[in-house]
């Protein structure tokens, strides 16, 4: 049954397409959508292939022939063409089982993390071959040149087909507290500055 699923996806009867999006601490989320070409297969398929990896939490749904998301419960042996998964990672620890997940990596070898990060601050992301057609969202820059394949939609999201490697550079963006932050600095600035303004207006060079 784990063979299964593999099977298919190896032989290209079934692909696996992501949308990731990766938040600045390492965090984010998984949407997937696995869909056979050859037979419809059941529940129990995917979730035997998914239980081989430790990854966080997920929920999955079958895609029936309207395109609605429907629950199906585990000892439910209805076929389908096309499931959903989605998942949560909290951290690059969990990310990296997401991707070994999605990608369907022999957790037993030594696999580079999913996320590193660099002495400059920046994220190297590394994700393997894309089993079907993937995007990538960061709360970030992408690096232009660290791009070898895939095609760089916009400065934070990326597209992989079926097949290429996913790998780039992406510099996170600041969190809202670093803009407040400055915010603040500059209504302290300025404020003072009209505070002295004012005392110079009506004091003179005494103040």
């Amino acid at each position: 049954m784990i063979l299964s699923l593999c099977m298919l996806v190896l032989s290209g009867c079934a692909t696996i397409n992501s949308d990731i999006h990766i938040n600045r601490d390492g965090s984010g989320t998984w949407d997937a959508t696995v869909k056979s070409q050859a037979e419809p297969i059941e529940k129990k398929v995917i979730t035997e292939v998914l239980a081989k990896y430790p990854m966080p939490e997920y929920t999955i749904k079958a895609i029936n022939n309207e395109g609605k998301a429907i629950k199906v419960d585990d000892n439910d042996t209805a076929e389908y063409n096309t499931w959903s998964i989605a998942s949560e990672f909290k951290n690059i620890d969990e990310f990296t089982l997401v991707r070994n997940a999605m990608t369907l990596q022999d957790k037993n070898k030594n696999l580079a993390p999913a996320l590193e990060k660099t002495t400059s601050g920046t994220y190297i992301v590394d994700l393997g071959t894309s089993l079907g057609n993937t995007t990538v969202s960061v709360s970030g820059t992408i690096d232009k040149v660290s791009v070898q394949s895939g095609t760089l939609k916009n400065d934070n999201t990326i597209t992989f087909s079926q097949n290429e490697r996913m790998r780039f550079i992406f510099k996170p963006d600041h969190s809202w507290f670093f803009y407040i932050g400055i915010g603040i600095g500059i209504v302290v600035v300025v404020g003072g500055g009209y505070i002295f303004y004012l005392r110079r207006k009506y004091y003179g060079d005494a103040a």
